[in-house]
C-alpha cells in the first residue's frame, strides 16, 4: 500500500525542511500533505528495553520492563529498504510452538528499516505513544505507526508487560480463559506505562544517542487500540504532557472513568474516536458512541466505519488466525469474525480511511497544520473510501 491514486496527493505542500531534500513538505503551518499515504520521511525502527525502577512486580520482585518498538524519521539512505518484517512465530515462546511453523502464522511487512540512522537535519519531531490492545503486541498496528512516523513523528509502542499476545496465549492454554485479576492489573498499570515511557524516552537514552535530538516533548500524542484506547484516554487525564488522543475501537466512558482523574465531560485533551459498526468485542453503540456522547463539544471528532470490526483497527487480519486457533487449540474465532471476516471492510479501504483522519488529526494538533483539519471531514473520508462510514465533529 505504498501509493494511492494521485488525486489524494492534491493537498501536498511544496516546500521542504533544511538538510537532506524531501519529496514534499511535511505538515506545518504552511503545508498539509495527505495523511492517508506515506509521508515524506523514510522510516527507521529500533527496539529498546526500558526498565521502570519505580515500579516493582509483586510476583517476581523485578522492576517493570517496557520493551518498546520505536519508529522515527530516518536518513534518505533508508528510503529503499531493506524493510523490516515481523514473523509472529518469533514472538511465541518455545513451549507454545508445538505444531506451529513460521509459515502457519504469517508475516507482517512494513516500510521501515531496522536500525536506520535517524534524521540529522536539526529538526525535532512530536512524540506519539502507541498502546496495543489487550493481548496485543507492540508491532500490531504497523499500518498506522509506520505511516505516522513517515509524516514526521517519533512513535514509541511498548509491550504492556503481562498483557501481550504471549501472555494471553499462555493464560488461555493454562487456564482456559481470561483471568479477572490480570485484567484489573492491566487497567491499573497501562496508563502508568505511558507516563513512565515518556520519562524514560526523555531520560533513558544516552547523551550520544542520535535519536535523542529528534524528540520534542512539547508536542506529545497518544494513540491506542481497544484496551490501548482506554490506556491513552486515561493517560490524557493524568499526564499533562499528552496533548492529543486517538482512540481506536475504545470502551465506554464508564470503563475509562475507573482510572481517569476527571469525568469524560471534562476531558482536557482533544480526542478523535475511531470505531467499528460491526464491533462484537466492544459494540459501538454502548462503547464508542457512549464515550463520544460524554466527551466535550468543540474538541471531539468521530469516525465510524460501518463494516469494520474490532480487529479491523490492527494488522491482525493479515495474519493466519485460523492457524493459531488450530495449532494452540484455543478459540480465536472472535478475531476471525470481528473484523477479519468476509462481511468486513477490506484493509485496502479501512487503513487509508483510518490514517486519513488519525494522522490528519495529529498533524493539526501536534504539527501546527490548520489546513490538515480538512481531513477530519465526511468529504475527506469519501475521497479515500466512498460509502464506508461517517465522520462527524462534535
Amino acid at each position: 500500500m505504498r501509493h494511492l491514486p494521485l488525486l489524494l496527493l492534491a493537498a501536498l505542500g511544496a516546500g521542504c525542511v533544511a538538510g537532506e531534500p524531501l519529496p514534499f513538505a511535511p505538515a506545518s503551518a504552511d503545508a498539509a500533505p495527505h495523511p492517508g499515504v506515506l509521508g515524506p520521511y523514510p522510516v527507521g525502527v529500533r527496539t529498546e528495553t526500558f526498565v521502570d525502577t519505580l515500579r516493582i512486580d509483586e510476583t517476581t520482585g523485578e522492576p517493570r520492563k517496557l520493551v518498546t518498538e520505536i519508529w522515527y524519521p530516518a536518513v534518505e539512505a533508508a528510503r529503499e529498504g531493506p524493510f523490516q518484517s515481523y514473523a509472529l512465530y518469533d514472538r511465541i515462546p518455545e513451549d507454545l510452538r508445538e505444531g506451529l511453523s513460521p509459515e502457519d502464522l504469517g508475516t507482517l511487512t512494513t516500510e521501515a528499516v531496522r536500525d536506520a540512522a535517524p534524521r540529522a537535519d536539526g529538526v525535532t519531531f512530536p512524540v506519539v505513544v502507541f498502546s496495543h490492545g489487550k493481548g496485543g503486541l507492540r508491532e500490531q498496528s504497523n499500518y498506522f505507526t509506520v505511516f505516522l512516523a513517515s509524516h514526521g513523528y517519533v512513535v514509541a509502542s511498548p509491550d504492556h508487560q503481562g498483557d501481550t499476545t504471549v501472555d494471553l496465549l499462555r493464560e488461555l492454554v493454562e487456564d482456559g480463559d481470561l483471568q479477572e485479576d490480570t485484567v484489573m492489573e492491566a487497567m491499573a498499570e497501562r496508563p502508568d506505562d505511558v507516563v513512565a515511557l515518556l520519562d524514560l524516552l526523555r531520560d533513558g537514552l544516552g547523551a550520544d544517542d542520535p535519536l535523542r535530538p529528534l524528540l520534542d516533548f512539547e508536542r506529545v500524542g497518544c494513540a491506542g487500540h481497544s484496551f490501548g484506547a482506554y490506556t491513552c484516554l486515561v493517560a490524557g487525564t493524568i499526564d499533562y504532557r499528552v496533548d492529543a488522543v486517538v482512540a481506536h475501537a475504545p470502551p465506554s466512558q464508564d470503563v475509562v472513568q475507573l482510572q481517569s482523574s476527571v469525568l469524560m465531560e471534562e476531558m482536557p485533551r482533544p480526542v478523535l474516536v475511531q470505531s467499528a459498526g460491526l464491533d462484537r468485542t466492544l459494540p459501538e453503540d454502548t462503547n464508542a458512541a457512549a464515550l463520544v456522547s460524554h466527551l466535550p463539544a468543540g474538541q471531539t471528532w468521530w469516525l465510524s466505519l460501518d463494516a469494520a470490526g474490532h480487529f479491523t483497527y490492527s494488522d491482525l487480519c493479515v495474519l493466519d488466525v485460523a492457524a493459531i486457533d488450530a495449532a494452540l487449540e484455543i478459540d480465536a474465532s472472535n478475531t476471525l469474525t470481528d473484523g477479519c471476516g468476509p462481511e468486513n471492510i477490506a484493509t485496502e479501504l479501512a487503513f487509508p480511511a483510518i490514517r486519513t483522519s488519525g494522522i490528519g488529526f495529529f498533524n493539526a494538533e501536534l504539527r501546527g497544520s490548520p489546513a490538515s483539519m480538512q481531513f477530519l471531514s465526511q468529504e475527506a473520508l469519501d475521497a479515500v473510501a466512498p460509502d464506508v462510514g461517517t465522520f462527524a465533529a462534535k
